[in-house]
């Protein structure tokens, strides 16, 4: 029976024969390569390296890992080394004027590593070796309460707060490396710093995971590096797509009317306010309910759309650089249970929880109890595990408030985590078994509204960065509901 065709946006292009065999050739490439660059320059300000970057590996592909490396430290050095980012409060201090400086802070983190690394890889039976992520993330928390304590000069504070700062920025990717130890074929470690913020772009999480995930999902022959290049360009396309839908909502959501402000000169604007100003609005009731319904359900997708964008676009460039890896947000609409949404829409993140917490925890505790040891290994990854990663994101505020204080007013995200992990570990003991008896309706417009409304409400207190007590969130969720505690 034939098979009937559906419409997409964006053409399937890997799946079409003649153009793969093109994407092969010296003009296909270069065809490729000028249509990605067009698209990219309508993504970020950095579209020019990127694409050189990318054309490099494109042509010289047997050059590959050589070239990453060069193009991640080229990367971060036109980009004024921008990882080294020092807390508000000690950019007011005096800092070197030296150009070196910020290489030099970059130098000796990657040095220090070097010797941990070849320390756990030398002695396999010593004690490091048996818990080296463990000891090099309570190693890094220690540093930390040291540096809160010590009484430090200004430049002394200067140079001791960009180092953490750069650490930091790098723990999880060294996290993988130490994971990858043990792997087959595995590079050396001058060649494993190319993937450590790799040229494509990203964040403190690792795009796409680690060295190890890279050797498995590179193009190995010219057709699967012309096919993983289509699909980059697709990603992109559709990230192009996204931004322009994302910014139309925000002109009906958000927008003016005034003159050189609207979006493509739409003058209609529902005035939502935003979800902070609604969120700080606390006891003075100021905005009636429905209008906090439509400022958190708008602050919801237009987070989502943006985060959609953001991955796709380094996605994208991973893909053309040869490494065909999977989407960071995939459909996360089309969830049907609490687990399977967290899993869609920030996949990377997830897997950095399930590596170094989830799988530690599941292979070490509770075997006798396997319900018992699934649901333990979630809250470990993604309610301890996922906590620790936001307090250790940004380190601005232990510098300026100290260790102990900035722990505290993390007492909001603790209960969204909590609250995420519980909801999560019940779903995937559960999930299983309402797969076997579901109905279509269920399964495509049921579960998803219920997914997708769990965490439009949970959203309310995923603020890593807020300054308001719980309390106050509590009382906004009352407020959706027209209950307010005057």
């Amino acid at each position: 029976m034939a098979r009937l065709a559906t419409f997409t946006l964006i053409p399937q292009l890997d799946t079409y024969p003649k153009v793969v065999s093109l994407a092969q050739t010296s003009l296909g490439k270069i065809i490729l390569l000028a249509v990605f660059s067009a698209g990219l320059s309508l993504q970020t300000r950095s579209w020019a390296h990127i694409s050189l970057f990318i054309a490099a590996m494109t042509f010289l592909p047997q050059f590959r890992p050589v070239l990453l490396t060069i193009a991640t430290f080229g990367s971060l050095a036109l980009s004024n080394w921008s990882i080294v980012s020092l807390p508000a409060s000690i950019q007011t201090q005096a800092q070197p004027a030296t150009f070196f400086f910020k290489p030099m802070i970059v130098a000796s983190v990657l040095i220090l590593f070097a010797l941990y690394y070849a320390a756990v890889r030398k002695n396999k039976n010593a004690w490091l070796a048996k818990r080296p992520v463990r000891t090099l993330v309570i190693s890094y928390i220690l540093l930390l309460l040291v540096a809160t304590n010590a009484p430090l000069s200004e430049m002394q504070s200067t140079y001791t707060w960009a180092f953490l700062a750069v650490f930091g920025r790098y723990l999880w990717f060294f996290t993988y490396t130490l994971l990858d130890r043990h792997a087959k074929e595995t590079p050396s470690l001058v060649l494993q710093s190319g993937y450590y913020f790799p040229f494509w772009g990203g964040s403190i999480t690792p795009f796409p995971k680690g060295a190890a995930y890279l050797r498995k999902i590179e193009a190995k022959s010219p057709e699967h590096l012309a096919i993983s290049q289509l699909k980059g360009i697709k990603l992109l396309y559709w990230a192009v797509l996204l931004g322009l839908f994302d910014k139309l909502l925000g002109q009906l959501f958000y927008g003016t009317s005034e003159s050189g402000q609207a979006f493509l000169g739409i003058p209609f604007s529902l005035g939502i306010p935003s979800f902070q100003a609604v969120l700080h609005d606390g006891t003075a009731h100021s905005y009636p309910w429905h209008t906090n319904w439509l400022a958190l359900v708008a602050n919801f997708f237009d987070r989502l759309l943006w985060f959609s964008v953001w991955g796709h676009t380094i996605i994208a460039c991973c893909r053309m650089s040869g490494y065909n890896a999977l989407r960071n947000t995939y459909k996360p609409l089309q969830s049907t249970s609490i687990a399977d949404f967290w899993n869609r829409f920030y996949y990377y993140f997830k897997e950095l929880l399930v590596d170094n917490f989830f799988y530690p925890t599941f292979l070490r505790y509770f075997k006798k109890w396997p319900r018992v040891r699934l649901f333990f290994a979630t809250f470990a990854a993604a309610g301890f595990g996922n906590v620790l990663y936001h307090f250790l994101r940004d380190i601005g505020p232990i510098a300026e408030k100290g260790f102990w204080p900035t722990l505290m007013s993390f007492r909001v995200y603790m209960f969204y985590a909590l609250v995420l992990s519980i909801s999560i570990g019940i779903s995937q003991l559960f999930e299983k078994k309402r797969a076997q008896n579901i109905s279509w309706f269920r399964k495509n417009i049921l579960s998803p509204v219920y997914v997708v409304g769990f965490y439009c409400l949970l959203s309310i207190f995923d603020s890593p960065d807020s300054n308001l007590p719980l309390a106050d969130h509590f009382i906004f969720l009352l407020k959706l509901f027209n209950i307010n505690l005057s």
